[in-house]
């Protein structure tokens, strides 16, 4: 048997104003950017920066958490599994990004 899992669970600050887009059929899918600092080895020397992950979040209050508290710099706790998408840039070339779709995105105070 083979089992597979995809949950990722993370904490972090929203380095922008979360994004609203909608559907064709008008269902708001909200994008924000999280960051937050690299795992550490314990051998400092090696240079690591602060990780950004893209996070997709849609369902019920998506649109009123992204209004009324989506703020840069908000800390937040993301919970979802990782997808990975491509698409073809406007110069023609073939791009991807490994990102987060959000099951539950909570405040952090």
């Amino acid at each position: 048997m083979v089992f597979y899992l995809n949950r990722v669970i993370l904490a972090g600050r929203l380095k922008e104003k979360p994004e609203i887009r909608y559907t064709p059929r008008g269902k708001p899918v909200i994008f924000f950017t999280l960051t937050l600092p690299s795992e550490r080895l314990e051998d400092e020397s090696l240079p690591f920066e602060n990780v950004s992950v893209r996070v997709m979040l849609v369902g019920e209050g998506a649109e009123s958490w992204a209004q009324q508290r989506g703020k840069e710099g908000v800390n937040v706790l993301v919970e979802g599994g990782l997808v990975q998408r491509r698409w073809e840039t406007a110069e023609g070339t073939m791009a991807k990004e490994i990102g987060i779709i959000a099951h539950g995105v909570t405040d952090l105070r």
